[in-house]
């Protein structure tokens, strides 16, 4: 193992910690994990299972099973590296700072606010953008049609819920969020 696949291998389980400890968290908190979906529920559904999709082709080409339908030159293959790490970075960022209130789709019954500071200071959706930057990586590291089409349909249904929750914050948090939309961008 090369230390590229360790550091990625490192990232995948730094991620998955985090991810855990979220979930305890809300569990514990009585939070919900799961809230009211933002687009057709099997659609919604898709779109995280395409979003995921790209992350087992990078840990299965990882682990050493060959996916990759190209080989990737040494300097794209860090280049990817790092992008990985940065979307690690910002799904972690995301994850933490929203704690107990960390859920798929619209709040049923938490009382949410409104997060503007942080990483939400620097994306209005750094969770999302985490994940389609973990996506490329995986496109850039994984070459293989497959994977660019499960993260292409991932990123662009992830896109139209990205707009119907900004229906939804606009609607429960009006002036508050149109002005935080005029400072901070929708990704980046």
């Amino acid at each position: 193992m090369n230390i590229q696949q360790t550091l990625i291998l490192v990232l995948f389980a730094a991620l998955g910690i985090v991810f855990f400890v979220v979930v305890y968290k809300v569990k514990a908190a009585g939070g919900e994990l799961f809230g009211r979906a933002t687009i057709n529920l099997s659609v919604q559904l898709l779109g995280k299972a395409f979003i995921l999709l790209p992350n087992c082709f990078l840990l299965f080409e990882t682990l050493g099973f060959k996916l990759s339908w190209l080989d990737v030159p040494e300097f794209l293959r860090w280049i990817g590296v790092f992008i990985f790490f940065e979307g690690v970075l910002f799904l972690s960022f995301s994850l933490i700072h929203l704690g107990r209130y960390t859920k798929m789709g619209l709040p049923k019954n938490d009382v949410i606010q409104l997060w503007t500071t942080g990483i939400y200071k620097l994306s209005r959706n750094p969770m999302y953008l985490g994940l389609i930057i973990v996506a490329i990586a995986s496109v850039m590291l994984v070459p293989n049609p497959f994977n660019l089409v499960f993260a292409i349909a991932g990123i662009l249904i992830h896109h139209k819920i990205i707009i119907n929750e900004e229906i939804f914050l606009t609607e429960r948090f009006g002036s508050q969020y149109l002005e935080y939309k005029k400072n901070t961008n929708r990704y980046l």
